[in-house]
């Protein structure tokens, strides 16, 4: 039997707790959710605070397929994509980065799947092995003849050991709908695996969406300190939120700056990335680079995501934040990053000697 919608007054909640609502879903299921579009779910859980091994979220438009089998495919597809990434962080902090493509080095990559199974009962090694093999190779980890539902949880594993939740529209005719269901219920059953589709409105009236609108939620933002953040503008096909800690894997942005600065023995040692900060107005901004000693935050921005008026404003308020905290904020367009990135290097570098002068700082 379809269950109404609730009110929405009824699951009015602040915007700072949306992302734990979200990763708080059932796991081994399908919850059917409406009254926030995916650009705001995006922001909101990009900003969330989670810990290594606790849940993430991975957004993958899955619309456009006419059949199950289709679907399932391309998830899986994506889920290696996004793996491959990631590369060579997997299981969330497990670092391959020292195992070469050698002989020597993939019997290294087997002993350390041994390790990782002892800990981890889900790992598969006959999988893991080999889709390590692949991506020491620089190629997609597809392990195309082990069964596809092996695969699927595999792969979910390697995104984040502390499982996922996938995010997806609704959109679509009512024979997608149908397939997308069917998909969805498939994966749910063979992945520790959690899943959200995002309504703009919940159908009304017999739907092929009637086998997961029971429990369907209408959320009603209550606005709270920074939510008024502007709504990124994610161009990439799939994206995983939150990353803390470290360069995001699916950003091509961050992930070129943080080549260029390892390779620099002086600021290699200085930055974080994707941290908070605690201001003295009692807000915490997330950003995406940080040398906590010298109190400079770099902040990379691209047209879409800074071009509005909304995010023109919001940007200076968190500059102005920062400041009274004592932080200094450098800027940078992602085009310059793209463009000239030996620029972008050294206005960090004039920045971090500005701040050791101002400061009286050394490292």
């Amino acid at each position: 039997m379809q269950q109404a919608p609730l009110n929405s007054s009824d699951l009015k909640i602040p915007a700072d707790a949306v992302a734990a609502f979200i990763l708080r879903a059932p796991a081994s299921g399908v919850v059917a959710l409406t009254g926030i579009d995916s650009e705001r779910l995006r922001l909101l859980l990009d900003h969330a605070d989670v810990t290594t091994g606790e849940r993430r979220a991975l957004f993958l438009s899955l619309n456009g397929m006419q059949n199950a089998e289709t679907i399932v495919e391309r998830t899986v597809d994506a889920l290696a994509d996004t793996a491959l990434q990631m590369w060579p962080i997997w299981y969330s902090s497990v670092s391959f980065a020292d195992i070469r493509g050698d002989t020597l080095g993939r019997e290294a990559a087997r002993s350390r799947v041994r390790e990782i199974a002892k800990v981890m009962s889900h790992v598969s090694r006959a999988w893991a092995e080999r889709a390590i093999t692949l991506a020491l190779d620089g190629r997609k980890p597809r392990v195309l003849d082990i069964a596809l539902a092996t695969e699927l949880e595999q792969l979910c594993l390697v995104i984040n050991r502390g499982s996922l939740v996938l995010i997806t529209n609704s959109r679509g005719s009512e024979a997608e709908s149908a397939s997308l269901v069917h998909a969805l219920e498939w994966m749910t059953r063979n992945a520790h695996l959690a899943v959200v589709v995002l309504f703009e409105r919940l159908p009304q009236g017999k739907s092929a969406y009637d086998r997961i609108l029971y429990g369907a939620q209408c959320i009603e933002l209550a606005e709270s300190a920074g939510s008024n953040a502007p709504v990124h503008d994610f161009s990439a096909s799939a994206w995983f939120a939150p990353v803390q800690g470290m360069p995001h894997p699916l950003s091509a942005t961050e992930q070129k700056l943080a080549k260029a600065i390892a390779l620099d023995a002086e600021l290699a040692p200085l930055f974080g990335y994707n941290l908070f900060v605690e201001t003295v107005r009692g807000s915490r901004p997330k950003v995406d680079l940080l040398w906590s000693t010298g109190r400079l935050v770099i902040e990379l921005d691209g047209y879409p995501d800074h071009g509005s008026r909304t995010a023109f404003m919001y940007d200076r308020h968190r500059d102005y934040e920062l400041a009274l905290s004592g932080f200094s904020v450098l800027r940078l367009a992602n085009d310059e990053i793209a463009q000239d990135i030996g620029k972008a290097v050294e206005k960090i570098r004039d920045m971090v000697q500005l701040c050791r002068a101002r400061i009286g700082v050394k490292s």
